[in-house]
């Protein structure tokens, strides 16, 4: 009976130490490669501007990969000519060439400042998006996010 209690005492605690790391994980505090996800981040970013006005945001990569990544930011304008139904007003691409650095493993360190203002992006009232769009090239992991926001 006693070898019972030891063994469900230690497949407890082992269960729990798993779970501890994990919920460190998902909270971004402990960054472990597989259980840590990868989240775009939006700062600065509000929900109204005006017409020819400016707007200034950053966009934070966070979770785990490598470090040679696809990066594309785009700002569309709802009601347009592209396939989704969306006007391209703005657009950034990083494309990290692999053969040409050292690749690494770890917590991702990206961010990114964008800064637009006048009648170029801003010119038309309107529904907008940001629709960000990241690959890791040597984890294979793709993710996106859109946000929203009104020109009035």
């Amino acid at each position: 009976m006693k070898t019972l209690l030891k063994i469900m005492i230690v497949v407890l605690s082992s269960a729990l130490v798993f779970a501890l790391f994990f919920a460190l994980a998902q909270a971004q505090i402990l960054f472990l490669p597989y259980f840590t996800p990868t989240k775009i981040e939006f700062h600065g970013l509000e929900d109204q501007y005006p017409v020819n006005g400016s707007i200034a945001f950053v966009i934070s990569l966070k979770g785990y990969g490598s470090n040679c990544i696809n990066f594309t930011a785009q700002i569309l304008r709802n009601d347009g000519p592209l396939p989704d139904g969306g006007e391209r007003m703005a657009y950034f691409s990083k494309t990290d060439d692999c053969r040409k650095i050292s690749i690494s493993q770890g917590a991702y360190n990206y961010t990114r400042n964008f800064s637009y203002s006048g009648d170029a992006v801003l010119g038309k009232p309107g529904d907008y998006r940001i629709k960000v769009e990241v690959f890791d090239q040597v984890t294979k992991q793709n993710l996106s996010d859109v946000r929203a926001f009104k020109v009035k």
